[in-house]
């Protein structure tokens, strides 16, 4: 939206930033004549119109100092939005490198009041972290915290969270929230993540799930204060019995630690109580020191390794929570209209060089788990260059996981299935035997990935019988998928191509009634995805391929032939709506042009027209880096074409 424009009663500035549901904006209220921020809501569907409301509503009954004021909401215009406190600073994400211990506490401790204030009224926030924690300065210069973005909040006398349903932030979620146990997710898991927060902004590497420990500086940061630490660790129990009972014992605490004072309830008092008996025998504890320090030598030693590998494991949790945060927003914008995911490509990628950057700060040990995490960015992308390299990096490293050969597996399928196309639109040559070593490939690393939880492992099972020629088998699988989860809609992709394949093998065996019947299943399964991943162009190109394959067929009708033609063409815009730089959309696009020149001349019609249109379409394409050959392949193909109009 252009600053300067009306909405209602507000005149827009400019944007402060993006949200989940929607933009935020510096804004005039012309009535009141004040200043305050304006989050507009982009998808207004029925239902996102009602969470947004709903947002408002739970954020207004909140009336805290450390917790963002809600002034208005509405629908201005025909736009729904939502008037609250301008807050005139960054968040705690962008503050955090100026933050000492000390200060971040102090922020900490006024947003766990502000929760306190929250969750006496039965609403959890659920989303908790250092991009919805907002600062200003105060009188005295000291940062002043507001907890912003309520989208998420959960009203436990009347929550309608789906059972097994997982709202949030990965890497900032109790283990219950991830797990989707909406009955266990209450006030314990806000403290969760404020413990993971303040971790955030020092820098700090959590402990293992399931595991004791300290929390771990990362290179070049120094360690937090004890007592801060023990308030952390504390925070991040996995049982949320074991952490503070409420946000306000979170809150006292660390004041105490500001203060200086012992903390209540300290697991840890024993320490301090051994500290003053050394002071007051000083004789006795040198002995003591002396045997403690031969012990120490020697459990060192023995325990380097075990250390070395505790890191590695801390550091794989760490990229692959980054990891799952970047494709869960790839995941829910396929969820949304088609629409054009350039801009959360270009974000997503430059996520992807901040991983890449801390890998370089990290050093060797985060070489591993690092590329991983970038191999699956770039899976979810459909960067299959980009992906391969640095899954194969993973693997050199020693990151050899179930999930680390899921994705080799995953990445080699799609590879395979590039191929495939390429080929069979004459883009490159066929014979070449590639796409069956990506075959063998992902065959191989497939064996290795037992147990590997990224996402149903029936997934690559399910295409690689499609590969082979077995639909019945593909289309067993992807049943089950449906049966296990029936929101997975990739399975109904790949049940779509499972019909695809036993209708092409009917189509060459001459059963051309068979074949179509076939091919409508597949495009009714092709359809059923769609209507969830409407953002996601593998559901669109399943629609698509079929008919490029039905369209094979030298006994079809003509008439039938030009129908098909123009249901795949706009397929392929469909598609390059979504991706407007993807390679098989642009070669699909020439190639079914040229299908419908053919076909008219079979006619006895012109199709001069449709020469022209592929020209003038391949004038303006600019496919992704790496694909700058492909235009010269469609110009000769569009150039033969001609040439045997003209013949």
């Amino acid at each position: 939206m252009a600053e300067g424009r009306r909405i209602g009663r507000y005149r827009l500035g400019p944007s402060l930033g993006r949200g989940g549901m929607g933009e935020v904006f510096r804004a005039w209220d012309t009535v009141l004549d004040r200043e305050v921020a304006l989050k507009i809501l982009e998808d207004a569907h029925p239902g996102a119109v009602l969470r947004f409301m709903k947002e408002a509503q739970l954020q207004a009954r909140v009336d805290h100092p450390h917790v963002c004021r809600i002034f208005d909401v509405e629908v201005a215009d025909g736009v729904p939005c939502i008037a609250m406190q301008l807050v005139a600073g960054p968040n705690l994400r962008d503050a955090a490198p100026d933050l000492g211990p000390r200060e971040a506490a102090a922020i900490l401790e006024a947003v766990a009041e502000g929760m306190h204030a929250a969750h006496r009224l039965n609403l959890v926030h659920r989303d908790l972290k250092p991009g919805n924690i907002l600062l200003e300065r105060g009188p005295g210069g000291a940062w002043v915290p507001f907890v912003a973005d309520f989208g998420l909040a959960k009203d436990l006398d009347e929550d309608l969270t789906r059972a097994g349903a997982v709202v949030g932030t990965p890497i900032f979620m109790a283990p219950e929230q991830r797990a989707g146990d909406a009955a266990r997710v209450g006030p314990a898991a806000d403290i969760f993540a404020l413990g993971a927060t303040l971790c955030a902004v020092l820098d700090l590497e959590r402990p293992m799930p399931g595991g004791r420990g300290r929390l771990l500086p990362r290179p070049g940061t120094p360690p937090p204060p004890r007592d801060l630490e023990r308030i952390l660790l504390r925070c991040l129990e996995e049982r949320p019995g074991d952490r503070y009972p409420d946000a306000a014992a979170l809150a006292a605490d660390l004041r105490r630690f500001l203060r200086g004072e012992p903390l209540a309830a300290d697991r840890f008092a024993w320490f301090r109580k051994a500290r003053g008996l050394a002071r007051r025998h000083p004789a006795w504890t040198a002995s003591l020191g002396v045997a403690l320090v031969l012990g120490a030598v020697f459990t060192a030693w023995a325990s380097a390794e075990a250390g070395a590998a505790r890191r590695r494991t801390h550091l794989a949790i760490r990229f692959a929570g980054e990891a799952r945060e970047l494709e869960a927003a790839m995941a829910m914008e396929r969820l949304l209209p088609p629409h054009d995911l350039a801009p959360l490509l270009d974000e997503m990628t430059e996520g992807l060089a901040r991983i890449r950057a801390e890998m370089g700060r990290l050093g060797p040990e985060a070489q591993g788990p690092g590329h991983l995490a970038l191999g699956r960015g770039y899976l979810a992308m459909r960067f299959l260059a980009e992906a391969l390299d640095a899954l194969q990096r993973a693997w050199a490293h020693g990151e050899r996981s179930p999930d680390a050969a899921y994705a080799l597996a995953k990445v080699h399928c799609e590879y395979y299935i590039r191929i495939v196309d390429e080929e069979r639109l004459g883009d490159i040559p066929a014979g070449s035997g590639r796409a069956q070593a990506h075959l063998a490939e992902a065959r191989r690393y497939r064996a290795l990935a037992a147990g590997a939880a990224w996402e149903p492992v029936e997934l690559c099972d399910a295409m690689l019988r499609i590969f082979e020629g077995d639909g019945e088998g593909g289309l067993a699988l992807a049943r089950r998928m449906q049966e296990a989860d029936p929101a997975f809609y990739p399975a109904w992709v790949e049940e779509a191509y499972a019909w695809q394949c036993i209708a092409y093998r009917q189509q060459r065996a001459g059963d051309s009634s068979g074949a179509e019947a076939a091919y409508a299943r597949a495009e009714a399964a092709a359809l059923h995805a769609r209507a969830s991943g409407r953002s996601d162009i593998t559901c669109w190109l399943a629609s698509l391929d079929w008919r490029l394959r039905r369209l094979e067929d030298p006994s079809l009708d003509p008439r039938r032939a030009l129908v098909l033609w123009g249901e795949a063409e706009a397929l392929a815009d469909g598609v390059l709506a979504i991706r407007p730089r993807y390679p098989g959309a642009i070669s699909a696009k020439v190639h079914v042009l040229l299908g419908r020149v053919r076909t008219l001349r079979a006619l006895g019609l012109d199709g001069a027209g449709e020469l022209d249109r592929a020209e003038a379409f391949l004038a303006s394409a600019r496919p992704v880096e790496g694909y700058a050959w492909l235009l010269p392949v469609k110009r000769a193909q569009v150039a033969r074409t001609r040439s045997g109009l003209a013949s």
